[in-house]
């Protein structure tokens, strides 16, 4: 749902809400690389935070100008897949803006609706949220001086930063699964080049395995974290890593029926290559063994967003910043796409 006064360019402030906090990203691109990386979370509700609050948030982020560009996560704004018959853009987001209103039982007049096609079999990403509840999320944002020019849902934030080298024509049958895993929910996406082919909303998430973790060992929450933390910073097979694996392996196996109930669907409803490979991303993503699991179902490499070559470059203070994939691809919501050269696949110095 675009804002009122948008005026395109790149490296604008990317802000990503979800309920238990805030990230903000800025960055730039050029040459296959971000140029002035910046990712800060805090750790406060959204709803929570006050003129003032983003007043302090942006003058300790080291971000720069006013526009912003604003990612909602399934937390925030009702997401949904539609099938949708035939229609233009203007016609299938009206459709789906009645389809979303039905299914959440409010008004029409009530919401805020966005919906982008995902795939090539008619299906829409619906995205929902009440206009009360935007206004409440917008208006301390407006009182603080920034400008939100663009609002848009958090897979397709993920989705951007997820194919920042896969943005020329050519690239288009490259086709890659992600597997978002956030503290609070999940979602399993196919991408194929730049664009979103599937997604699926995931119930899963880090504070299910921290749970489990407690509920196996007997240890604190706190304590729970390490453990999990300490299991994704290393392979090597010691007593906690054997104690993290008895009691995630129900939800890791859970996870990797689903994502390979994805894949399969994904298979059969989109003509073309079907993936190579799962990226692992999100706040509670790499853990060695989830990332097992998942090749033993899938049968395909399994990779951690960090291992990506233009992510690898990124700072480390950056990357442990909860949600940076999600601000930085929202930070990047306005950057133009590449033309190419007739016949060839020459571009211009910000292709990937």
């Amino acid at each position: 749902m675009k804002l009122p006064f948008v005026k395109k360019n790149k490296g604008r402030i990317g802000i990503a809400f979800c309920d238990e906090g805030v990230t903000i990203g800025q960055c730039s691109w050029a040459r296959g690389k971000y140029l002035n990386p910046v990712a800060h979370t805090i750790l406060k509700k959204p709803k929570e935070l006050t003129s003032s609050d983003w007043q302090n948030i942006m003058s300790s982020c080291s971000v720069f100008g006013t526009e912003c560009a604003i990612s909602l996560s399934p937390q925030i704004a009702h997401h949904q897949v539609l099938r949708m018959p035939n229609m233009d853009k203007v016609e299938s987001k009206e459709a789906a803006a009645w389809e979303m209103a039905d299914r959440i039982g409010v008004e029409r007049s009530t919401l805020q609706i966005d919906a982008a096609q995902i795939g090539s079999g008619g299906d829409v990403l619906a995205i929902a949220i009440e206009q009360d509840t935007l206004s409440s999320l917008l208006e301390p944002i407006y009182e603080a001086g920034l400008q939100p020019t663009l609002i848009e849902a958090q897979s397709i934030s993920v989705t951007r930063t997820m194919s920042m080298l896969h943005r020329r024509q050519s690239d288009q049958s490259i086709v890659r699964s992600v597997l978002d895993f956030g503290m609070k929910d999940s979602a399993f996406m196919v991408l194929a080049g730049h664009s979103l082919m599937f997604y699926k909303h995931l119930p899963y998430s880090g504070d299910m395995l921290i749970d489990s973790i407690t509920s196996h060992t007997g240890v604190t929450v706190k304590q729970a974290m390490k453990m999990l933390r300490a299991s994704s910073d290393s392979s090597e097979v010691d007593d906690i890593s054997k104690a993290v694996r008895d009691a995630t392996r129900g939800t890791h196996e859970a996870i990797a029926t689903d994502a390979m109930k994805c894949i399969r669907h994904y298979g059969v409803t989109n003509r073309g290559p079907l993936s190579t490979k799962v990226i692992i991303t999100g706040s509670a993503g790499w853990n060695t063994h989830l990332s097992a699991v998942l090749h033993l179902a899938c049968n395909q490499e399994i990779v951690s967003d960090v291992s990506l070559n233009h992510v690898n470059s990124l700072p480390s203070a950056t990357v442990q910043s909860s949600g940076w994939h999600i601000a930085l691809g929202a930070s990047l919501a306005e950057l133009s796409e590449v033309q190419q050269r007739r016949g060839s696949d020459c571009s211009t110095k910000e292709a990937a």
